[in-house]
């Protein structure tokens, strides 16, 4: 992929927070994806720590990945933040009871943490709405300690092709969300200055009865197209319509396919 095609476009972070915000109490129901991958991405960890660690999960949604982190041997604080002030009070009501510290409001981008105050970090499917994705890897290497771990998830850039090539076929403006290549996320990594880094990905497939079902879904996830580029009037009905047989058209016996690719990755911060 060229370096011009991995630069991702500006994202209105106020734009991010609202969606959010919007979906906060409907975002359980639909992120079933969301808790797989979050899954995933602390099962195929390879290394674990005895040590009382002070983790941070960034871009802690609903608590999901919370309430797992909470479980985890070692832990002895733990910090829920999140861009979306709506997003952490689900984070309280999904995690009460447990061993969480504290919840913070705040950018990814701009850890409003001490450097080098945090054993361990977190983030399952935040930093796709980074549009400064090499300084949020910047910003996790200096508040993690030395020796201490990032592990995320994130989405590709072949997230939702499905989708995005139907809209093609009625015009070039943006209707779905850019997202970064492996190998970027993986340079942007190393940039920041971590060590022994390990960076895979792998294709989800999930499978809708219709494509309205599928929009319905990013929507109730709070995915709204949020690009520059994209169409701020109102979709006429006959383009949507024309987007929507496109995408029939690619139905298989399961149903109308959408892919997520999940990109994984793991990093030491080292001296």
């Amino acid at each position: 992929m060229s370096v011009c095609k991995a630069v991702m476009p500006k994202i209105d972070k106020a734009l991010v927070q609202q969606s959010f915000d919007l979906a906060s109490t409907s975002y359980h129901q639909f992120t079933s994806l969301q808790r797989m991958i979050g899954d995933r991405l602390i099962e195929q960890q390879k290394e674990r720590t005895a040590e009382p660690l002070t983790v941070l999960d960034v871009g802690s949604g609903t608590g999901y990945l919370t309430r797992k982190l909470s479980q985890m041997k070692g832990v002895e604080r733990l910090y829920a933040l999140d861009i979306s002030t709506a997003m952490l009070n689900q984070t309280e009501l999904n995690t009460k009871g447990l061993n969480v510290t504290g919840r913070i409001c705040a950018d990814a981008e701009q850890l409003p943490l001490q450097s080098e105050s945090v054993g361990a970090i977190y983030s399952n499917l935040a930093y796709q709405w980074c549009s400064e994705l090499q300084q949020a890897f910047k910003e996790t290497n200096r508040v993690l300690q030395q020796h201490g771990v990032l592990a995320f998830s994130t989405f590709g850039e072949k997230t939702l092709f499905e989708l995005k090539n139907a809209w093609r076929t009625i015009d070039q403006a943006v209707h779905v969300n850019t997202f970064i290549d492996q190998q970027t996320i993986e340079r942007y990594v190393e940039k920041a200055g971590f060590n022994e880094i390990v960076v895979h990905s792998e294709d989800i497939v999930v499978h809708y009865q219709t494509p309205m079902q599928l929009m319905l879904e990013l929507k109730g996830m709070g995915a709204h197209n949020i690009n520059p580029g994209r169409n701020t009037g109102l979709t006429g009905v006959r383009s949507f319509k024309r987007m929507m047989q496109a995408y029939e058209s690619k139905r298989t016996e399961k149903g109308i396919p959408a892919t997520f690719q999940a990109v994984y990755g793991y990093a030491k911060k080292q001296c």
